[in-house]
């Protein structure tokens, strides 16, 4: 274990040793390798943590708690072309305040960095090429997630029937046979990342070959064909002009990239966001999936920025506020979604991150409405707290929507976007 310059570079076992005698344990959400420390590296490992500095064992330290016991972890790999594909582990921790911690396999040792979110975002746009303008193709959506994972595999196999038409000089197709579908989502797993399906299903939560590919077929190609990405042509299915969208920038990339999140909610339910974004010459495509939900979308590179550095956000755990005065109102109650694990008002009817109804069931019984209190009994303005700001309004039924970032309609369930 030593540094170079500001890397901390450690093998699993040293990595190990130290979480060990720092005190701290595996976490659930935990990315230390699993291996077992000889009494040797456990001595060298302390030996080296006593001589630092104390600035720079505080680092180290925090950066051996994040990967041990994660607040919040995520996987990001991206390529440049098909030339070579980077991987990578990010791992937050109150210790590490305003910073990831940065983790990757090199050689034969892991190699740890911190870097402020500011600074992962700079390195993503680079990688999506921010300085080479886009000529951005509109389209977005809110898919079943099956459906668009469907959707990638579709794209996979008419890109290797592009390769083939172009060995034999024939035009390149773009209409498929589905019944050869659950076949090629069964492959999902494959290391291989030149495809769009293999490299993204290593940022999901569950591999798409364990997916039942049999009964999600039909309604999955029912949901293509309703947000206009492909289309029937007699028994087989051909592409639309959105469709094929997709499939040009995918089969002309310039960089891919693929990120996961995963934390947990209030109720130490695991929840997990996963984005794939895929630059060509002209375009850059969206693949967003929580929950059972997901979206496509194509995006300029300022909606690219936006949405990683909502992704990147990370901070200081925040203290519980302080117990208000008795005359307070407590706070509203709140459900957990049984799908996604994201907390949302108790009156939604839908669950406004990934769009699973509610259970009527476990509604608390209504409450007797009271009578707007009159002008008179508002308090001073000095008392007031200051205004929030107002969330977007649902563009089907006119209600306000629970956040900002909500994806559906708590009251209609209709896609936000």
């Amino acid at each position: 274990m030593n540094y170079e310059g500001k890397d901390l570079v450690a093998t699993g076992a040293e990595l190990v040793a130290a979480s060990s005698l720092i005190g701290e344990a595996y976490g659930s959400l935990s990315r230390l390798p699993r291996v077992l420390p000889t009494p040797e590296v456990e001595a060298e490992v302390k030996a080296f943590l006593e001589q630092l500095s104390s600035d720079r064992r505080n680092i180290t330290n925090a950066m051996i708690s994040a990967v041990a016991n994660p607040g919040r972890a995520g996987t990001l790999h991206y390529t440049l072309g098909d030339l070579e594909v980077r991987r990578v582990i990010l791992a937050w921790h109150p210790a590490t305040g305003p910073a990831w911690t940065f983790m990757f396999f090199a050689g034969t040792r892991w190699h740890l960095r911190l870097l402020t979110s500011e600074e992962l975002l700079h390195v993503l746009m680079e990688v999506l090429q921010e300085n080479i303008p886009l000529r951005s193709t509109p389209y977005r959506c809110c898919l079943n997630t099956a459906s668009s994972l469907l959707f990638l595999g579709i794209l996979h196999l008419l890109q290797a029937a592009h390769l083939h038409a172009c060995l034999g000089h024939l035009e390149s197709p773009i209409h498929f046979d589905p019944s050869v579908l659950p076949d090629v989502m069964h492959e999902g797993s494959t290391e291989d990342f030149r495809w769009p399906l293999y490299f993204f299903d290593k940022g999901l939560p569950h591999s798409v070959e364990v997916m039942p590919w049999a009964e999600e077929l039909a309604p999955a190609l029912a949901d293509l064909v309703a947000h206009d990405l492909i289309t029937p042509q007699g028994n087989d299915y051909r592409l639309t002009t959105n469709g094929f969208a997709f499939a040009a920038a995918f089969r002309h990339h310039l960089t891919k990239i693929g990120l996961r999140f995963t934390g947990q909610n209030d109720s130490d339910i695991e929840t997990h966001e996963a984005v794939l974004l895929v630059r060509s010459p002209h375009d850059l495509h969206l693949l967003d999936v929580g929950g059972k939900e997901s979206a496509l979308a194509s995006l300029t590179l300022d909606d690219a920025r936006k949405l990683l550095e909502e992704l990147l956000r990370i901070g200081p755990a925040t203290a519980e506020m302080p117990v208000a005065a008795a005359s307070a109102p407590a706070p509203a109650a709140k459900r957990t979604c049984t799908v996604c694990g994201a907390r949302f008002a108790m009156e939604a009817d839908v669950c406004p991150t990934c769009g699973t109804p509610s259970h009527p069931e476990a509604a608390p019984p209504h409450a007797t409405a009271s009578p707007e209190p009159h002008p008179a009994a508002t308090p001073p303005p000095q008392q007031k707290a200051p205004p929030a700001s107002t969330p977007p309004l649902c563009k089907q039924c006119g209600k306000p929507l629970a956040k900002a970032t909500s994806k559906f309609c708590g009251h209609c369930g209709a896609p936000a976007s």
